[in-house]
């Protein structure tokens, strides 16, 4: 029997573990500990943790760690997340910590678990981010952990080009078409009184997060409402940003706007995984620089429209409509996407993410390999003109 610690920090996170979580709880070789931290335990982020104890799973440890929004304050959330977390983990002692992504939080806990000599396993490395620098913080913790479970073989070869060793990296698909091919989604009538709003005419659902290698993503940001304010046959579903540097100010934005047009934009502190796949399904499409945008949307066969750079670099399907955050651009891709041409387009999608029983492969993989860490060292896994040597 093993002991497994899953860690999660934001709403958008424990969407993509929820099934592995649950797997992880009824396997009867293994013995979940969950740590929740993070935004779950905000106010300002909708107390998501409750919707994790609405799943029926019971919560190890709550550890609030968030400091506030700016630069400063993010490194005071790192430092309490290395050393809350860490403790929290010095007490549990798991036999591995999953860990998921891409996030500072997420890299301080891997530095943590490090000096506690506990393995890591990273899901969702060899990814790429470039407007972001959780591109560094994902990268970083792929050179921290012991098992890698990547989502496509292009990610899987990019963690190897790193120096990993190829039987601790595994391709499993991506958790978040897990999600879609395993759910029970809400009908119309279920979202609109979960929302307590009626869904009218055509939706569109945003999600935007601070770019946070850029010093201006609050403008791009209110060039994308300047553009929704232009189309008014779209009713308009905001989601608030993660707890990026800046966020409070995004937030303001959001503000500003679902005021100017109350009778068609509605924001919300979080969905939830389950809603938010649900009322993807009735959209038109999903705008913004959400991952959603990237992986989920295809595989439901709903518009993309990804703006600006916080996504460049990812793998995307043909759907994904990549502009410049600049009003006649998202004004002509919002058109665009309701055109024959484009709706032909979506017809013929196959997600490059699609997968099958990611958490199974996941949970499998952890009982035949964690068992034999026992304080193994990592050794680089140098390629040399296309040659591995280790």
């Amino acid at each position: 029997m093993i002991k497994v610690c899953v860690i999660t920090a934001t709403r958008a996170e424990f969407g993509l573990l929820s099934n592995l979580i649950k797997k992880l709880y009824s396997d009867k070789d293994c013995v979940l500990q969950l740590i929740v931290t993070g935004s779950h335990l905000s106010e300002e982020f909708g107390l998501t943790y409750k919707e994790i104890e609405l799943e029926g799973i019971p919560i190890n440890l709550k550890i609030p760690i968030l400091a506030g929004s700016s630069e400063s304050r993010l490194l005071q959330t790192m430092s309490n997340a290395i050393i809350k977390i860490g403790e929290a983990i010095h007490q549990l002692q798991p036999d591995v910590v999953v860990l998921l992504g891409d996030r500072y939080e997420i890299h301080a806990i891997a530095s943590a678990c490090v000096i506690l000599k506990v393995p890591i396993a990273h899901i969702s490395g060899g990814e790429i981010s470039e407007g972001a620098f959780d591109e560094y913080f994902r990268h970083s913790i792929t050179k921290l952990s012991y098992l890698h479970f990547t989502s496509t073989e292009e990610y899987r070869d990019r963690v190897i080009q790193m120096g990993e060793h190829p039987d601790r990296v595994y391709n499993v698909g991506d958790l978040g078409i897990e999600n879609i091919n395993t759910l029970k989604f809400m009908n119309k009538n279920e979202i609109e009184k979960d929302l307590g709003i009626k869904l009218w005419g055509k939706v569109l659902q945003v999600t935007f997060h601070p770019v946070t290698l850029e010093q201006n993503s609050v403008r791009d940001m209110e060039e994308l409402f300047l553009a929704l304010e232009e189309r008014p046959q779209y009713q308009v579903i905001i989601t608030r940003p993660n707890a990026d540097t800046g966020f409070n100010e995004f937030n303001d934005v959001i503000d500003t706007y679902v005021k100017r047009n109350n009778l068609r934009f509605f924001v919300f502190e979080s969905l939830g995984y389950r809603r938010f796949l649900s009322l993807l399904k009735h959209c038109v499409a999903i705008i913004g620089n959400s991952s959603s945008g990237i992986v989920e949307a295809p595989a439901i066969g709903i518009g993309s429209i990804n703006i600006g750079s916080r996504q460049q670099g990812r793998i995307s399907a043909a759907s994904v409509l990549h502009i410049p955050p600049s009003k006649q651009s998202i004004l002509k891709a919002i058109d665009y996407i309701e055109t024959a041409e484009y709706q032909n387009v979506l017809l013929k999608i196959v997600s490059p993410y699609q997968s099958n029983g990611t958490s199974s492969k996941i949970v499998d993989t952890l009982k035949h390999v964690v068992p034999k860490f026992l304080n193994r060292h990592k050794s680089f896994y140098q390629i040399t003109n296309g040659v591995a040597n280790e």
